[in-house]
């Protein structure tokens, strides 16, 4: 009964926390759209230009084909008809994402305010369930939880590195990594649930237990790659775990767990044979650098192990307690998956299991290793002591997560804006142009937003998530320029300018040779990626389109690049115009 009376009366105190935390998740967008308030731009909160652009890029625009009945995954294979057999396909929480978006599916460019509304409350819940479960402990639940989902990114880096004021920049400029839509977010979401139940089937052996836990790694095939394999790896190590301790009982739930897992993820497997057949698969794995080769320096650095790994250890070493040794088992996991592909020499991307999963499990641990060692000396660190810590450390936490929100809005706020006439010509396409249907554009930026916008799809999509072969990739875009009579060289000269400012910056994943290769290992120097874009175009000389296109459009870039005068074209119709864009749509013949 005490328990119970307890539990409700901290019950407000973690609402309150949960409300604050989500506060300082969404102060940049805040203290963004304060400083876009007073100039004529539409505000929008998914840029493309800064870094976690993958709002724009991928997340909102299968969302957007799925809110209207498109085939889910046919925006990355470019409306190929046969994108329909991959089932699969989208990740669930994708589908899970359209639910949320439902309300606003005209205003999907707020996506990623309203899931950090949503879901900062819910991860920072189960996060808190997760640490309370290993400590019992109201105060580490909620400081290790906090830790974990503000600053992830610096319990990535070394201790040793927190001195250093240069990554300490760095990091105070960087986007939030728990703010970046589905996997973040959602995923990681799911994956404490499944921390959560796998937990529990340590300590109990039932039916309902391992049926939960099978079928929740079972649907983690269906969620990120980077979540069901480190689960994989989890499973494999408590298995051993158990395995030494000759708790054979456990083991065997742990197996059939798995083995409900496998039955599960069989349609996974299928459209994996499926979408590995698909044109192109190898090719966006060059660009999105699966299989990058580090060097010998970085592959030396990562040998070295995380010494917020070491402390987890001497935790399991003198405390000897088994929700120690279960932190300890998942730290590990997460340390191994991240640095193993690295210092073997073929990195695929590993960098995701150290923000995703060692970043706030490092955090937790951290956490959890001052409250350990404020209990060995109980004579000098009494309850007032620790209670003061405590506080200080949820100030520093604050600080630490106002001061990024502040130091990031100054940053980039100007990416946060587009003109309004061109947004107005989104809203146009959107409400007017029929689902399905293929729009040409020149600027990267408008074939980039406009598929999280309208339902439409674009002749030029980027290389960065469309399943296409780069040959097809460097056609499109060369067939693109050829129509606008823009030449290559005109295209990689350009300057692109800041909408709020008119100065010029740099753009990212919008400069050609980012927006057609990424992060490309056959062609890794600009150099390369240039001479390819201009033989691809000289070597094309007719200016015919290879596939069907139904819009065209000519806005603030194509007016200052292109030489063609679009009124003059007979196979066009204006349909819309305002004083910055120009759509056509093509004659029907």
């Amino acid at each position: 009964m005490t328990r119970v009376l307890r539990s409700r009366s901290i019950l407000p105190l973690l609402v309150l926390w949960m409300f604050f935390l989500c506060v300082l998740m969404t102060l940049h967008f805040v203290l963004i759209q304060f400083r876009l308030a007073s100039m004529h731009h539409t505000l929008t909160y998914s840029p493309v230009v800064v870094q976690h652009a993958d709002a724009v890029f991928t997340h909102i625009p299968i969302v957007r084909k799925l809110l209207s009945g498109l085939p889910a995954f046919g925006d990355q294979f470019v409306n190929n008809i046969d994108t329909h057999t991959i089932a699969a396909w989208p990740r669930l929480p994708y589908y899970f994402l359209a639910l949320v978006g439902w309300p606003i599916a005209n205003r999907l460019d707020v996506l990623p305010v309203v899931a950090t509304v949503l879901f900062t409350p819910l991860n920072a819940a189960l996060m808190y369930q997760l640490v309370r479960r290993i400590t019992g402990s109201v105060a580490v639940g909620v400081l290790g939880a906090s830790a974990a989902l503000t600053l992830r990114e610096l319990f990535v880096l070394q201790p040793w590195h927190w001195t250093n004021i240069e990554e300490w920049e760095r990091v105070l400029t960087s986007p939030f990594f728990s703010n970046a839509l589905v996997h973040p977010q959602i995923s990681f979401a799911f994956s404490c649930v499944v921390l959560l139940y796998l937990y529990r089937l340590i300590g109990n052996t039932d039916n309902t237990t391992y049926l939960i836990n099978g079928i929740l790694y079972g649907i983690s095939f269906y969620t990120y790659f980077y979540l069901w394999t480190f689960l994989t790896v989890v499973y494999g190590a408590i298995a051993l775990f158990l395995l030494q301790r000759r708790d054979y009982i456990t083991l065997v739930s742990l197996a059939k767990a798995a083995g409900l897992a496998l039955i599960i993820s069989s349609f996974y497997w299928i459209d994996v044979m499926r979408f590995s057949g698909q044109p192109g698969f190898v090719d966006f794995q060059d660009r999105f650098s699966l299989g990058r080769y580090p060097d010998i320096t970085e592959r030396v650095v990562n040998l070295r192990p995380h010494l917020i790994t070491i402390l987890g250890l001497v935790l399991v070493v003198t405390r000897r307690r088994i929700s120690y040794i279960y932190l300890f088992v998942l730290t590990a996991t997460a340390e191994l998956l991240w640095k193993i592909p690295i210092v073997i020499g073929r990195d695929y991307q590993s960098l995701h299991y150290a923000y995703h999963f060692y970043g706030p499990l490092a955090g937790i641990t951290l956490v959890i290793g001052l409250r350990d060692l404020f209990l060995r000396f109980p004579s000098v660190i009494n309850i007032s002591v620790r209670r003061a810590f405590y506080i200080i450390i949820g100030l520093f936490i604050a600080i630490m997560t106002i001061n990024r929100a502040v130091k990031y809005s100054n940053e980039y706020y100007t990416h946060f804006a587009i003109q309004s006439d061109v947004q107005e010509a989104y809203e146009f396409i959107r409400d007017n142009i029929p689902p399905g249907s293929v729009l040409l554009a020149a600027d990267p930026e408008v074939n980039m937003r406009v598929r999280s916008i309208a339902p439409v799809y674009v002749y030029v999509p980027s290389g960065y998530g469309t399943f296409v072969t780069t040959d097809e990739m460097l056609l499109r875009h060369s067939e693109m320029l050829r129509f606008f009579d823009i030449t290559a060289e005109q295209m990689l000269e350009y300057q692109w300018k800041d909408v709020v400012s008119s100065s010029t910056h740099y753009a990212g994943l919008l400069d050609p040779e980012q927006y057609i290769f990424n992060g490309s290992l056959r062609y890794p120097t600009t150099n390369l990626r240039n001479q390819a874009i201009v033989q691809s175009y000289s070597s094309l000389q007719r200016g015919s389109l290879t596939y069907d296109a139904d819009i065209v459009w000519v806005g603030p870039y194509e007016n200052t690049v292109s030489a063609t005068v679009m009124q003059e074209r007979e196979d066009l119709i204006l349909i819309h115009e305002n004083d910055s864009v120009q759509l056509y749509q093509f004659r029907l013949d």
